[in-house]
């Protein structure tokens, strides 16, 4: 059944464009957070440590996917905020990112023993992302 436009929004786009306003908004904190966590490990051992895979080379490994992360979200980010449909092409190359990523992380803390932490933030991102794409199908069904 078709939802009643608003009185005040005749063509009923409004909830539309926020539920996209608000995946967008999601996806770029995430491009933000993705850089400062970045940063806060280059900046401090003892942060570093709590996320380390073992091998430091393992941790270091995640730099490039990472970037991929990033710079999808921050795609992803900008069409949503623009209201256009096409976000969730991208929230969902992002999703597929941020799962793979999620998945070698919880592979690479049970090969260590170590950097449960940086596997749950992943789980928290792949969740986060999978409800903006959720949002986007909704907002443009």
């Amino acid at each position: 059944m078709p939802r009643a436009a608003a009185p005040s929004d005749p063509g009923g786009r409004a909830a539309p464009a926020l539920t996209a306003r608000l995946a967008g908004s999601y996806l770029l904190l995430q491009a933000v957070a993705v850089g400062a966590w970045w940063a806060a490990l280059s900046a401090s051992a003892t942060f570093r440590a709590g996320f380390e895979l073992g091998d430091p080379a393992v941790l270091n490994g995640y730099r490039l996917p990472d970037a991929a992360l990033a710079a999808a979200s921050v795609a992803a980010a900008v069409l949503a905020l623009r209201a256009r449909p096409s976000a969730g092409v991208l929230a969902a190359v992002t999703l597929g990112v941020v799962l793979c990523s999620t998945l070698a992380t919880v592979a690479d803390v049970v090969a260590s023993g170590s950097g449960t932490i940086g596997a749950a933030a992943m789980a928290g991102a792949s969740a986060g992302t999978a409800a903006a794409l959720l949002l986007l199908r909704r907002a443009f069904p």
